[in-house]
């Protein structure tokens, strides 16, 4: 299916059970790896998860009513929110 193009997307959710969280998904081979945490915290604790690449990830992710982050600001979003991953090693992998 390859969601979101199979390139890194993250943003701020206002709903659903990780409202009021940054999230960010990594493309892997067939899956996503989303890494979340308190947008106002970002130096809290990062939950990761994995999804597969299909319907019903995007089916869950639309109800979560998310902010997305603009692509071209997307290495920023990570050294904000997510300091503890390499942004440039993210985005060069799915660019």
């Amino acid at each position: 299916m390859e969601l979101w193009g199979g390139k890194v997307v993250g943003g701020r959710c206002r709903a659903g059970e990780v409202a009021g969280r940054a999230i960010l998904f990594v493309p892997l081979q067939g899956i996503w790896e989303l890494h979340d945490l308190p947008w106002d915290r970002p130096d809290d604790e990062c939950d990761d998860s994995y999804w597969e690449d299909d319907q019903r990830t995007l089916d869950v992710t639309n109800g979560w009513d998310i902010d997305w982050v603009d692509p071209s600001q997307i290495r920023s979003f990570i050294a904000e929110h997510f300091g503890g991953l390499n942004a440039e090693d993210l985005v060069g992998r799915s660019a």
